[in-house]
This record gives C-alpha cells, sequence and structure tokens, in this order.
C-alpha cells in the first residue's frame, strides 16, 4: 500500500472524531502538517506565491494570467538574523479564481488555502515557529487597488497591515498565537497547509482581498506562504493535531491532484 492510500486511511479515522470550526476563524485544527517533500515552493513551480523573499519581482504570471506580484520582503538568513515579519498581500478574488481555474477543473476549489515553507533550520534553529497573525480582510480601503493595477512587490511591502475600512472574513483564533513544531526543515517544500475557510467562487472577481501575517520565533529565513497549483484542499473538515498530531499528516488526502 503506498504512502498516499496511508494517508487517506488515517484521515477516515480521524474525521469521525472532527469538530467542525466556525468559517471565519482559522483554528488549530485548520493548521494541519503535511508530508515531508510534497509540495514543492519557490522557482519553477504552479505556485501563486503570496510572501517570499527575492532580490526581484515575482510577477505570478504564467500564459494569459497575470496575478499580482508577490511581497519579496520576508526576512532571510544572508543579512543577519532577523525574528519576525509582518506583512501583507493584496489581490482580487478574480484573480485568484482565474489562478485556481488555470490548474484545476471547474468546481474542484471550495476554499482558499495558504500553504507555509518555514526554513528554519540551523545551529539556531527554533523548534517553534509562532504564527502570531493571519486575518484576510475583504474589500479594505487605503491600499493598492489591484482590480485597476497589477501591484507590485514594493506596493505590497509597503502595505503593512496599514488598511481602513473593509470587513474581516477570516481570522486566526485564537490570537495573538499559534505554536507550530517543526516539520520539514529547509526551503523548497511546504510544511503546514492553512484553511481558511473562503471560498473565493462565493466572491465578487471585483472584491480586494487583503492578506496580513506575522510570525515570530524564526532563526533564519526566508519562508514561503503560496497558494498550490498543485494540490487542491477539498471541503472536508481536518482532524484537530492537538489530539492526532499524527493523523494530521492525512491532510494529503484533502489534497487533490492537479488536472492533466
Amino acid at each position: 500500500m503506498n504512502a498516499i492510500k496511508v494517508f487517506r486511511i488515517f484521515l477516515l479515522v480521524a474525521l469521525s472524531m472532527v469538530t467542525v470550526s466556525s468559517a471565519s476563524d482559522i483554528q488549530t485544527a485548520d493548521i494541519v502538517a503535511i508530508p515531508q517533500h510534497l509540495t514543492g515552493s519557490g522557482n519553477g513551480t504552479l505556485n501563486l506565491r503570496m510572501f517570499t523573499f527575492s532580490g526581484s519581482e515575482i510577477p505570478n504570471a504564467a500564459g494569459s494570467f497575470n496575478g499580482d506580484n508577490a511581497n519579496n520582503t520576508l526576512p532571510q538568513g544572508g543579512l543577519g538574523d532577523i525574528h519576525l515579519f509582518n506583512e501583507s498581500y493584496t489581490t482580487t478574488a478574480g484573480e485568484l479564481k482565474a489562478y485556481y481555474l488555470l490548474n484545476f477543473s471547474v468546481g474542484s476549489i471550495h476554499e482558499i488555502t495558504l500553504f507555509l515553507d518555514l526554513n528554519e533550520s540551523g545551529i539556531n534553529a527554533e523548534l517553534y515557529n509562532t504564527l502570531v497573525k493571519l486575518d484576510v480582510v475583504l474589500n479594505p480601503t487605503g491600499v493598492p487597488n489591484p482590480y485597476l493595477n497589477d501591484v507590485s512587490g514594493a506596493a505590497q511591502a509597503a502595505i503593512n497591515q496599514s488598511y481602513t475600512g473593509g470587513t474581516k472574513i477570516a481570522n486566526l483564533n485564537p490570537q495573538p498565537a499559534a505554536n507550530l513544531p517543526v516539520n520539514s526543515e529547509g526551503a523548497g517544500f511546504a510544511d503546514y497547509a492553512i484553511f481558511t475557510g473562503i471560498d473565493p467562487f462565493t466572491l465578487n472577481d471585483s472584491d480586494v482581498l487583503l492578506f496580513n501575517i506575522s510570525m515570530d520565533n524564526l532563526s533564519n529565513g526566508a519562508e514561503e506562504i503560496f497558494l498550490s497549483g498543485t494540490y487542491a484542499p477539498s471541503d472536508i473538515p481536518v482532524p484537530e493535531p492537538a489530539t492526532m498530531c499524527l493523523l494530521a499528516l492525512g491532510a494529503l488526502g484533502l489534497l487533490r491532484k492537479r488536472r492533466a
């Protein structure tokens, strides 16, 4: 029996013990460790890269698709250890839908799921990285308007979680912190999937989404946060990692392979 079948069996067992959380809350049950070397990050992937470090623009463009550029200013170890970041990324629901439809079959996507690649290896690596803040705001003002123009990396970085108005449609709860144990150290692959409870296909194309993320207890970098163009989450709830740490790897059963 291959690893994928094993993880799916674990998931079926875990689902009988699941507690469903509010769609507006991102709880510990919605932050799921995924197997090592499963979901690639960085250059050369099908991903929409939202937060990362790069010395150049990350255009998030492929063929006719042109998404908003990544916030490319996350800390990285080359310039000395920076232990935290507070950053933002804005785009439209229309661009998120176009991205998902580029990579997946119609009707297969029901939730925006963020993939987090931690890169905390090294002699001073922390055992836990802290997700201090994660929220998604619908139609804020005071931020670059991605419906009118392609937002650059510099413009994303300049937001600094500062905005007015809007409606918060997803929020880390409890806040201020969720401690993430080290999973698969090193860059190049996602460590965690974070289920937001937001179905982009229920939103208008012109709706603006602002993602605000803060992390602390980092030892070096760089982290990357992205949408996967290879794996799609189902709308099945995930097991609570507090009681099913190992079964949380069954999140693989929530991931649907990209269509050929």
